[in-house]
């Protein structure tokens, strides 16, 4: 076994555990998400404070989302610098792609759920 190898070997490895992390962080802001969610629906008497807390919850999963995200794409990053066949790089271009423009709108929401916390506290 050369060290090209090997070094191969532990990239896939960094890979598969960044994509792991990534996976992780999502489920985990799932979970938080669930958990208010849960919470809010027990406890919220009021349509104006449902609305209210639904927009904090949807803040925080989209914030866990867009990390999750930001992991799978260094992942895949990595991943295609082991093979980088020419269809290899177009699936990472299309897979970097989709995953850019979700996180950007979902950015510019978890932005605008924000700014509409920050209003209503005001």
């Amino acid at each position: 076994m050369g060290i090209d190898s090997i070094l191969v070997q532990i990239l896939n490895t960094v890979v598969v555990s960044i994509n792991l992390v990534g996976i992780a962080v999502v489920f985990w802001g799932f979970v938080v998400a669930a958990i208010a969610f849960v919470r809010m629906k027990l406890h919220s008497q009021t349509v104006i404070l449902f609305l209210r807390e639904a927009n904090e919850i949807r803040a925080v999963l989209g914030t866990y989302i867009l990390c999750g995200l930001e992991f799978m794409i260094a992942g895949d990053i990595i991943h295609t610098f082991l093979k980088p066949s020419q269809e290899d790089l177009i699936v990472l271009a299309t897979i970097v792609a989709i995953r850019t423009v979700i996180s950007y709108f979902l950015g510019r929401e978890v932005d605008e759920a924000r700014r509409d916390q920050k209003g209503k506290k005001e």
